[in-house]
Order: structure tokens, then sequence, then C-alpha cells
């Protein structure tokens, strides 16, 4: 039996694997397939990589005339580095539809970061502009994203806002909307805070397996989210990021200043041993830059004051060694967690 490209689609995202040209190519055509139903799903998978043409594409398609296809297109364009899909998510914060103005808000935060990004300067700039967007917006499904995006504009500081607007509304979809931004927002710095605003928060739903997802919840510890970042991304810390997955409690993730777009092949060597490659282990510029608490420069000076929301931990800083072994980097990404957790 023929395979749908829906599910064709689904099986490349749930392999994680880095795609070939082919598969990409594949994935483009759907995205002007005459059934929105694969355009939509596409928008949705591509988020996942990062090209300019990929950004040209997800741009292009905020312009489909399906609102669900519409939807996620916005959202998927949360990975552009662009000025112009920038303006775009503008215009769309100003659209008739509520579910696109939503989407474009939070996007347009993510892009101004990949622009901008998340450093003091640019969050006072962005918070002006927010000010004066917000005021035009009557929809409180809308403004709870405005209110996401100041939170991390503040350096995930600052949660009244957000825990009056989950108390308060009577909207389903606000709350349920308001106690994932909750959640997104906890790091292991603020976890108390969330937890006390969630827990403050149960009276006021309706639903019990609300109530009860937010006690078991608050019962977990936040892990520790860390960036490792190096020159390239093409080698140690690509075994970094793997071993930090398998062997660690912690969220890791690795990025380069300037990266090279392939791996070393010293590192597929010992990867391939042990495992597929996943589409994480590429050479990857760094993104989502909101997400970590630590950033770990390894084998680079990195100056404080370009990231104040994070704490820099710079033991590895002057590391020279541009080939380690599985056992070597096992025992330094434990360490590193040890280490963080006694901070």
């Amino acid at each position: 039996m023929r395979k749908t490209k829906i599910k064709r689609i689904e099986e490349l995202n749930d392999k994680y694997l880095i795609m070939n040209e082919k598969e990409m190519k594949f994935l483009r055509k759907c995205l002007k397939s005459r059934k929105q139903d694969v355009r939509w799903t596409a928008a949705e998978i591509l988020v996942g990589w990062y090209t300019p043409e990929n950004e040209r594409l997800l741009y292009n398609l905020t312009y489909d005339k399906a609102e669900l296809v519409c939807v996620d297109a916005t959202d998927s364009l949360c990975i552009g580095r662009t000025r112009r899909s920038l303006s775009r998510l503008r215009d769309l914060m100003e659209d008739k539809r509520s579910r696109v103005r939503g989407y474009a808000v939070l996007s347009f935060f993510q892009v101004w970061v990949n622009c901008f990004s998340w450093n003091e300067k640019s969050m006072r700039a962005y918070l002006r502009f927010a000010e004066t967007m917000e005021a035009e917006e009557k929809k409180t499904w809308v403004r709870l994203f405005y209110e996401e995006n100041k939170i991390l504009a503040r350096g995930k500081k600052g949660f009244d806002r957000l825990f009056y607007m989950l108390e308060h509304s009577n909207d389903y979809y606000v709350k349920a909307a308001a106690i994932q931004t909750a959640k997104d927002m906890r790091t292991v710095f603020n976890q108390e805070e969330i937890n006390a605003g969630l827990e403050k928060a149960i009276d006021s739903l309706e639903y019990e397996y609300q109530k009860e997802d937010i006690k078991k919840y608050i019962q977990k510890k936040e892990p520790i989210k860390i960036l490792l970042l190096d020159r390239e991304n093409s080698g140690v810390t690509q075994l970094l990021e793997y071993m930090g997955e398998e062997e660690t409690e912690m969220y890791v993730r690795s990025a380069g200043l300037h990266p090279s777009g392939k791996i070393e092949k010293w590192v597929l060597d010992i990867l391939m041993k042990e495992d597929d490659i996943t589409r994480y282990q590429c050479s990857s510029p760094i993104e989502e830059l909101c997400k970590y608490d630590y950033l770990i420069p390894v084998g680079i000076h990195l100056n404080e004051k370009a990231y104040p929301f994070q704490k820099i931990y710079a033991r590895y800083q002057d590391f020279d060694k541009k080939q380690i072994s599985w056992e070597e980097a096992k025992e330094m990404i434990c360490q590193i967690e040890e280490n963080l957790k006694k901070l």
C-alpha cells in the first residue's frame, strides 16, 4: 500500500534524522500541495530544520488563505532570522483572525531575539514595542502571549500578571495556555515561585485533571538546561551534547558562534557505533537562547554583558583539546552536571 504524503512527513519527523536533500525536496514540495492538511503538516515539521530557503518558504506560506495553514506557518516562522520575517509577523499581529495573531505574537519575539539577541538593550526596545501593540489587542488569549514575551524580556522575572490572568479568567483556553506558559518559564532559579503561583491557582480551576496535573508537576524538580558553545559546533560540543542527553538529567544542546555546517568525522565514527545520528547532531547556530539557564563556553571566552539573563559556567573556556574519547566526554559532562548542582 502506498504511503500518504502526511504519513511520509510524520515518519521524517519521528525518525529525528538529519534529512538528506531528497527528503528535504519532498518536504518543500508538500508545502505546495493542493491539500491544506498536507501543507500545514509540512509547515509544522519544517520548524525543526532551519535554512534560509526554509525560512523563505514558511514566510510565503503565511499568505496561505487556509487559516490552519497560515497558523502553522506563522508558528513555524519562529525560526526566522531576517527583518523581512520580523516585518511579516508584525503585520500578522494585526490579522483579523485571533489564532493567527496569537502565534504571530509568539514568533515575533523569537525572531526578534534571533535578529537582535537576548540582551538588556534589545529587550528594552522590545518592551516599548510590545506595550504599544498590546494596547490595541482585545482578546485575552492573545494578550497572554504578550505577557509571556514580556516575562522573557525581563529575564524570566515578574509573574504577577500571568498568575492573575490564570486565576481570574473564565476562559478554559486562557487558563490552559497560562498554565503551559508558567511551566515553560520555570527554571532551576525560579521554580519555587512558579510552583507557589500554580498551587495558589488550583482552586480557580474547573477540571480535576488540571488540578491533579499541577499537583504532580510541582513535585518534580526542574532540570538544569545548558547550552554548550564553541566556535564551529562540529566536534567536541557535538559529542558532549549527545552524552549529556544520554548520561545526565540535564537538558543539553550545543551550538557554534560560527557553525561550520558539518560534523567532524571522528564524532560521526564514535556516535555511529553507539546510536543513530539525530537531527540535533548537526552544526547549528544559537537557537532558542531564552531556554537555557547556563551557557558553557568550550574553548572560547564569552562576554557576560552579551548574555545578561543566563549564568556563564567558564570552567572549560580555555579547553584546547580538538578531539576527545567517548569516556572523556562522559566524564566531562557528568562533572559539569555535578558542579552545576552545587551552585
